[in-house]
């Protein structure tokens, strides 16, 4: 039976995933004890100290996934400039939904196996990519082609069980407290890995919205003020490297999309340290106005970051 999209953002509301059996290659799962955790818990902070030299946003253009995400972390200082040998790291893309790569909803699978392989050759001990799909879990990861692209690269896949939560503080204006996987807090290193789309209620998603895919509990309860709650996550969740997946974008009726015609390909992936900036350059190459956006000027607000990430050294790298 066909889903449609409101039935499917209904989803949102629930996780909606279980946890694949133990076994078969490169799936991961913890062996610590499930918990509830305790509200006092805080989340870590996963930044690292910022270069002066380098550019503070880069932009790989013109390539294949591969090319132009390497040739954007390397822009930036190398992925040796943020992850220090023998890190566990922690990659989030967006695997929320049942789809195919080229349909645009999920992060391209050759960005992620290109980024586990720059975080093995800087010395990564581990490299997990974790999400917590509205679908399925182990359908969504086969589907999207990334179970297999990064199990392909010695990077191995998670996705959590119905416990595996844990209550954090997030001390935000909407979001005081919420659960999140409880094996965030083990990683050395966090790499949001986003892809930027359509979002029929917040207009766009990318990197911001992308943390949604930590949090256990009745994440549709947060689309009540999906604008605030957005600015809530990126001001509690600190991560080392924001990157963002445009090399197909989905133009209109995302988040879940299906549809070959709403995509674009765009050729690009850009990474940085300000999450606000990030948001803003992808919502340019959906062909929207930064200022349409809400959650971009309240983040900035709340001294985020800034919208005009034209002001940030920045570089783009042509790679074909």
């Amino acid at each position: 039976m066909k889903t449609s999209r409101r039935d499917a953002l209904k989803r949102l509301g629930a996780l909606g995933v279980a946890g694949a059996a133990l076994g078969g290659a490169g799936l991961w799962r913890h062996d610590a004890q499930r918990r509830g955790g305790s509200a006092e818990d805080v989340l870590r902070n996963f930044e690292v100290e910022r270069s002066l030299v380098y550019p503070e946003l880069a932009i790989g253009r013109g390539g294949a996934a591969a090319a132009n995400t390497r040739a954007a972390i390397l822009a930036l200082g190398g992925m040796g400039a943020f992850i220090t040998p023998g890190d566990r790291v922690m990659i989030k893309p967006n695997v929320a939904w049942k789809r195919v790569p080229e349909q645009a909803a999920t992060t391209n699978p050759e960005v992620l196996a290109e980024l586990v392989v720059l975080c093995r050759d800087a010395g990564a001990s581990e490299v997990v990519v974790f999400d917590c799909p509205c679908d399925p879990g182990p359908a969504t990861f086969k589907s999207s082609g990334i179970e297999a692209a990064v199990t392909a690269v010695g990077g191995k896949v998670a996705w959590p069980g119905k416990t595996e939560f844990a209550k954090v503080a997030f001390g935000g204006e909407l979001i005081t407290h919420w659960t999140v996987w409880d094996q965030l807090p083990k990683f050395d290193k966090v790499i949001n890995a986003a892809i930027a789309k359509h979002h029929v209620q917040s207009r766009v998603t990318c990197g911001m919205k992308n943390w949604y895919g930590i949090l256990g509990g009745d994440r549709g309860l947060l689309h009540q003020n999906i604008h605030g709650s957005i600015v809530d996550l990126a001001a509690a969740i600190r991560p080392t490297l924001t990157v963002l997946d445009a090399q197909r974008v989905l133009m209109r009726n995302g988040p879940t999309g299906g549809s070959l015609g709403d995509v674009k390909e765009t050729r690009a992936v850009a990474a940085g340290f300000d999450p606000v900036a990030i948001d803003a350059w992808g919502i340019e190459q959906l062909e929207q106005r930064v200022e349409d956006v809400a959650f971009i000027a309240q983040a900035e607000a709340r001294g985020l970051g800034t919208g005009r990430w034209r002001s940030l050294r920045h570089r783009e790298v042509v790679t074909g």
